[in-house]
Parts: C-alpha cells; sequence; structure tokens
C-alpha cells in the first residue's frame, strides 16, 4: 500500500520517540534497575503501573494529549497494510500506541481534560520520566520487543518519506559535518543562534532523529553528506 508523505510522518514522530524510550528503559536494566516482571509490555496491567509511573513527573495534560495523539495514529496504522516485511512490528507498535491511550484515558485526572485543538507534536520522550522505576517493572526481554519494533517501524517510514534536506538544511549539516560549533555556523550563514537552534530542531523531527549526531549520522546514510570527522559537538 502507498502511504502519503504526511501519513508516514505521522508514524515516524510518534514511533521515533518510542524506540527512545524503550532505550531509556534498557539503560536503567543495564545500570543495574530492575528487572522487572511484567513481559507483556502491550497489557493493562503493566500500562496502569507505568501510567502511574509517568504521572510522577509528567502534567495531566500532556498525558492526556499524548493518548489522544497515540490513539488517532493506532487508529491509522490498525487501518492499513504496510509491506509484510514490517506488518508485525507495524501491528506491535500500533498495538502499544493503543494501550498507551486506554490507560491514560482510564485515569480519572486524566480522562476528563478537553484536549486542545491543535495537536500535540512530540518529537522526543521527556527526560524527567522515572525510567528507572520502569526499569523496575519491565522485564529486558519485553524492552528490547517494543524497541526493535519501533526501530523496524522506523526505518520503514524513513525509508519511504520524501524527506531530503532543502538547500539551507543541507548547508547546516554540512557546516555541522565539517565541525563548525552551532554559533559560528549561525553566524555564517545569517541566522541567530534561536532560530538556528529552532531549525535544527524542526530538521532532527524531520528526520525522525533526536539529536546531531544521529542527524548526521541519518544524513550519511542517506547519501546527503560526506562521512564526518570525529568532532566534539557544541
Amino acid at each position: 500500500m502507498q502511504f502519503s508523505d504526511g501519513q508516514l510522518r505521522v508514524v515516524l514522530r510518534l514511533t521515533a520517540p518510542i524506540e527512545q524510550y524503550a532505550s531509556r528503559i534498557a539503560e536503567a536494566h543495564s545500570l543495574g534497575y530492575g528487572p522487572g516482571g511484567h513481559t507483556d509490555i502491550w497489557g493493562v496491567e503493566f500500562q496502569r503501573e507505568s501510567q502511574n509511573v509517568w504521572k510522577e513527573t509528567l502534567p495531566s495534560l500532556f498525558q492526556r494529549q499524548v493518548a489522544d495523539s497515540y490513539e488517532r495514529c493506532a487508529r491509522f496504522m490498525g487501518s492499513v497494510s504496510p509491506d509484510q516485511s514490517v506488518a508485525g512490528d507495524w501491528e506491535n507498535v500500533a498495538g502499544y500506541l493503543s494501550a498507551v491511550a486506554v490507560a491514560i484515558n482510564k485515569d480519572p485526572g486524566c480522562a476528563e481534560l478537553e484536549v486542545p485543538s491543535d495537536s500535540l507534536d512530540i518529537g522526543h520522550m521527556p527526560e524527567v520520566i522515572h525510567y528507572e522505576r520502569l526499569a523496575e517493572l519491565v522485564h529486558p526481554d519485553a524492552v528490547e520487543r517494543l524497541r526493535s519494533a519501533a526501530a523496524a517501524v522506523a526505518r520503514f517510514c524513513r525509508f519511504n518519506l520524501s524527506i531530503a534536506p532543502d538547500e539551507i538544511q543541507l548547508a547546516f549539516l554540512q557546516g555541522l559535518a565539517s565541525g563548525e560549533k552551532h554559533a559560528d555556523l549561525a553566524e555564517r550563514l545569517g541566522y541567530s543562534q534561536r532560530h538556528f537552534q529552532r531549525i535544527l530542531a524542526d530538521m532532527w523531527d524531520q528526520f525522525g532523529v533526536e539529536n546531531t549526531i544521529q542527524g548526521l549520522s541519518y544524513a550519511v546514510a542517506q547519501g546527503w553528506i560526506a562521512v564526518p570527522r570525529y568532532v566534539r559537538y557544541k
């Protein structure tokens, strides 16, 4: 089935953060937290317990917006059939999105909140979540299944998206790959540092990556820029 760029962008912008989410729980496992006993990361019991962890640091309105965005995306993903090579992972991600939405919407503190008309652009998972607490709930195998499924769907979306950088974005990528500091690159290209950071953030969201290192790696893999030399990113 053919997907529009808009549809793929919606899935990518939710799926890439889920991969990050699972990776951070896995990192907490590697640091000695847990492991927990839950093996069904799509199950209602686990989602309710994980939502209790979210509640410790995330505002109720944010969670309600997450639920709305996840529910919409899960509904779309359930209505289409992607390539057979990614069908199982696609179904797993859709099921995870739906399970999270159900858990949040059943929480009295979230269910009655009105969702703003503008949709939530998640982009990344918040750092303030207690990933060590989540690691104590869930088994590493379940985390890896979620991470692997999200990564496969994200790759599928990126492969089928027309997201080549425009002239300005390409100049940014080339400058970063050559080792220019953010402040120097912004000045050379005629942007304020604030505007420069906004363009960078939008570009990483567009590519479905989290930071400069991931963005440059993705740009190299796509053949947009040459392999960057080792630099310290500022």
